[in-house]
């Protein structure tokens, strides 16, 4: 009994690294994210911002976009806040790291929106998002990029937010990882312009 008990051991054990062998030889979403950070936090308001790059990548679901969101909450960055339409506004800025230096490659609009919070079983914040194609690296050559997102809120006087960096991927036409340029040690700044206008000027077209 001892006997087939370490055989059938055994071959589980085969079977467990097989199978886990299996998993990690998959190809994997390129997403790199940064999620709920704080970019301002003063009297009677929170502002978050979510980013993210992705690259298509062979094999992968994956794709060239940029992602951006903006959502406002309670003083303290508690529960979501209510903010009417065009409160709220997000823009996903794409740099490309050349070498010495991030430069700017790709920016998209800015997107404005209303705040609030969701209920039932998974509760939180929202705000306007946005998904950006911002092209790969036929857009400024092959090497690292990654997602600047802007977000700001409107607090009734001026526009209270900053920047969130999403980190970087390298793209290629093969996303090949061999020889590659060195890994930047640093970020963009994180200082983002907010937008040109309010709520009290902007025209709404909806």
């Amino acid at each position: 009994m001892a006997a087939i008990r370490l055989t059938l051991k055994a071959a589980l054990c085969t079977a467990v690294a097989l199978l886990v062998a299996a998993v990690w030889t998959q190809p994997a979403n390129a997403w790199t994210w940064a999620r709920a950070v704080t970019v301002y936090n003063g009297s009677g308001l929170c502002v978050r911002g979510d980013a993210g790059i992705d690259h298509k990548r062979p094999g992968a679901m994956s794709g060239n976009l940029a992602y951006s969101h903006t959502y406002a909450l309670t003083q303290g960055c508690g529960t979501g806040l209510s903010r009417p339409d065009g409160w709220a506004a997000t823009r996903a800025t794409v740099y490309h790291w050349n070498g010495s230096a991030w430069t700017v490659c790709r920016t998209s609009d800015w997107k404005f929106g209303a705040t609030g919070q969701t209920g039932g079983e998974f509760p939180g914040p929202w705000g306007p998002e946005l998904v950006f194609d911002w092209g790969g690296w036929q857009s400024c050559g092959q090497g690292y990029y990654g997602t600047l997102a802007a977000a700001y809120v409107w607090d009734g006087s001026a526009w209270r937010g900053g920047g969130v960096w999403s980190g970087y991927e390298y793209a290629s036409p093969t996303s090949f990882h061999g020889a590659r340029q060195k890994a930047p040690r640093l970020a963009p700044s994180q200082h983002t312009a907010p937008p040109s206008v309010h709520p009290k000027t902007r025209t709404h077209a909806h």
